[in-house]
């Protein structure tokens, strides 16, 4: 992609760059120049000029005003990680069925659905919390949900689904594969899987029974209306969704969500759900570790629970300690993204949190509301952590086996990246002058990817706050599994 330029819109009222920072999270680090450029209409943009030559500094983004209508900028150093492809947009089944409850035209971004994205965006992001009736309810936010939200969401549980071996298992005798969606708003873990399973294996998509439960009749509603748009083509012998009217945070009990006939469920999803529920509790983390385990109580042998939350840092370490509590009960193991199932050492640190950070194709309708808006979705970014409760992992655990759980970062002589596994989450670096064919996939590194190490520097030691373990020219480096299919 060298010699390219990125545009990146400008904020209309403050005529900056949108999210500046997010763009140092969404793969670029600071390499890379913003160059001058004149205010454009609708939407104003800067061009990222890649540049071939590593500069170390990063510098602000300065305004110089030439009038209230012309903006200079100075010099911004970004660079692409180009070690991480793209996922694949959504399938065109799901866009069908998003655009027939829509009933807009593709690409119909209007001041109407732009205006609601942008409404919903300040809600979720300075209001919090927001019922989902509060929303669903109203036709202008209900559509600019679908439009924006809706997808990127859904996305999100599809890149999730990736990493399961089985989703979900519908090869044990005749009975169909179960799936529990808990706060499924319209239905985006539901939807999720229905697609998943209509694009892999036609025979489990006509044997899927998912029950979608959420306390907004509203957002049932919509459930059952992309639901059936959807899965209309497959006729009455298509899967079945049940939707259930159930407020999980203050049911007596859950019962009433157990699965029938003796059969548990092959895959329950929580999809931005968890941190919603208990929130004006004494101890919400343990509430919501309690709701956790009667969950994993209905869950199969060979199944597994999804848990899936916003990549912001006070919801994912909440993540983090109800998976600590989870894993001292032994009731469960991590079978991704962790490859330790000890406490989760970024709790150690009060301003430390894991996520994850994946690039994809979004659907034309949410690009044309992101230059409308001002936003950018080149990227997903979540957290998340998947449990079983058969032992099995992602990949099996090792010393030499490390999770990157942070990009990696250029710096003057060397990259650093930081790593996590069952003996700690040391950051880890290479001096450019150490470069040899054994270690050259550590360029290749990017946040989630599982990475093979031998022969560390500095392992076992006394370490304190700094130190970094090093790549020498001897170490053997293997990209073992890419958080994105080649």
């Amino acid at each position: 992609m060298l010699g390219q330029h990125l545009v990146v819109p400008l904020h209309r009222q403050l005529n900056v760059p949108v999210c500046l920072h997010n763009y140092l999270g969404h793969g670029f680090t600071p390499e890379q120049k913003v160059t001058t450029v004149e205010p454009v209409t609708p939407v104003q943009l800067v061009k990222l000029v890649w540049q071939t030559t590593p500069t170390i500094r990063t510098q602000r983004a300065k305004l110089t005003e030439r009038s209230k209508r012309h903006v200079a900028y100075s010099t911004f150093v970004l660079t692409f990680n180009q070690t991480m492809g793209t996922i694949g947009g959504l399938s065109e089944p799901i866009l069908r069925a998003l655009h027939e409850v829509l009933g807009l035209p593709r690409g119909g971004a209007t001041p109407a659905l732009c205006g609601a994205v942008a409404e919903l965006s300040r809600r979720f992001t300075h209001d919090r919390p927001i019922r989902p009736d509060a929303y669903l309810e109203d036709p202008v936010l209900r559509a600019g949900y679908l439009a924006y939200f809706f997808p990127v969401n859904l996305a999100k549980v599809q890149m999730l689904l990736s990493e399961l071996p089985s989703v979900p298992d519908a090869d044990r005798g005749e009975r169909p594969g179960r799936v529990l969606d808990v706060g499924c708003g319209p239905g985006t873990a539901a939807l999720a899987v229905l697609d998943w399973l209509h694009q892999r294996d036609p025979f489990r998509f006509h044997a899927l029974h998912v029950v979608a439960v959420d306390h907004s009749r509203a957002a049932l509603r919509e459930c059952k209306r992309l639901w059936t748009a959807y899965q209309r083509p497959a006729g009455p012998s298509g899967p079945c969704l049940v939707a259930h009217h159930c407020d999980v945070a203050r049911a007596p009990d859950l019962r009433e969500l157990a699965p029938r006939d003796g059969d548990r469920y092959d895959l329950i999803i929580l999809a931005n759900t968890l941190n919603e529920l208990f929130r004006d509790a004494r101890d919400p983390v343990l509430r919501r570790t309690t709701l956790v385990r009667r969950l994993l109580d209905w869950l199969d042998n060979s199944g597994s629970l999804i848990i899936l939350e916003p990549a912001l840092r006070s919801v994912t370490r909440e993540l983090h300690e109800v998976r600590d509590n989870l894993l001292a009960d032994r009731l469960c193991t991590v079978y991704s993204p962790c490859l330790r199932d000890r406490p989760c050492p970024a709790l150690a640190k009060s301003d430390d949190w894991c996520h994850e950070e994946r690039p994809w194709t979004a659907p034309s309708l949410v690009v044309a509301v992101d230059r409308q808006v001002g936003f950018i979705k080149d990227a997903l970014k979540f957290s998340y952590v998947i449990l079983r409760k058969d032992g099995r992992t992602i990949v099996p655990r090792a010393p030499g086996l490390f999770r990157v759980v942070s990009e990696l970062r250029k710096m003057k002589g060397e990259k650093r990246a930081w790593l996590c596994n069952e003996l700690g989450r040391p950051e880890v670096g290479r001096l450019d002058r150490e470069y040899t064919a054994a270690n050259a996939a550590f360029d290749q590194w990017h946040r989630g990817a599982i990475v093979r190490v031998e022969e560390l520097t500095g392992r076992g030691r006394n370490i304190g706050p700094g130190h970094v373990e090093r790549i020498t020219r001897d170490t053997s480096v293997t990209l073992v599994r890419p958080v994105l299919p080649d």
